[in-house]
């Protein structure tokens, strides 16, 4: 069972700590802020290095300008605000947190395993949208590649292509998951306002 409103969210929130979203915190509720910063840097280095940066020279040298060069630019910004910005995340869950508890105590039932559900849920269909995307690039490539590349060598490419728009779609469902949570308790808080007004 589910207890508080951070176990609710554990698994949106550890998935997006692997994608740089969200403070890396073993054991839970213990951030680790350099563990987090050599995970961001060790990977967006290694992938700007060997992947982004070649693609860019290319586009430059075939005078080609593609939206897609600026999907790794604008995910590292989103990374490095999301990491700046963790500790008023933290504050905002913790103050969702005693809301919640106050409206337990005006009556209203705390459905933290229902969100829990709901989240894996979103995840599952996260995962399922992630390998649909990347089914429909492995096929473009295989048009436009000839046979003598190898499936692994497709799917790697085809995988970090992708990859700055999985963490944006990460990103969105995390704020969207937290700002529904902050008007599933607002419309409990008002309804419950509302009936204390209608009995006094």
């Amino acid at each position: 069972m589910t207890e508080t409103l951070e176990s609710a969210l554990a698994p949106l929130l550890t998935i997006g700590s692997f994608c740089n979203l969200y403070m890396i915190e073993y054991p839970r509720g213990q951030p680790r802020a350099y563990l987090s910063y050599l995970y961001a840097l060790a990977k967006w280095g290694s992938l700007t290095y060997f992947y982004y940066y070649p693609i860019y020279v290319w586009h430059l040298q075939t005078n080609e300008s593609v939206i897609f060069d600026f999907f790794a630019l604008a995910t590292i910004t989103l990374i490095l605000i999301s990491l700046s910005r963790f500790k008023e995340l933290k504050t905002c869950l913790r103050e969702l947190a005693i809301v919640d508890d106050s409206l337990e105590a005006l009556g209203a039932t705390k459905e933290y395993q229902r969100l829990r559900n709901w989240i894996i849920r979103i995840i599952v269909g996260w995962i399922v949208l992630i390998f649909y995307i990347l089914a429909c690039t492995y096929a473009g490539m295989i048009f436009i590649m000839h046979s003598d590349v190898t499936f692994w060598n497709i799917m790697l490419n085809a995988f970090v292509y992708n990859y700055s728009r999985n963490v944006f779609i990460l990103h969105a469902l995390i704020s969207a998951v937290i700002l529904g949570l902050v008007l599933h308790i607002c419309i409990h808080l008002f309804c419950n306002l509302f009936l204390l007004t209608l009995c006094v």
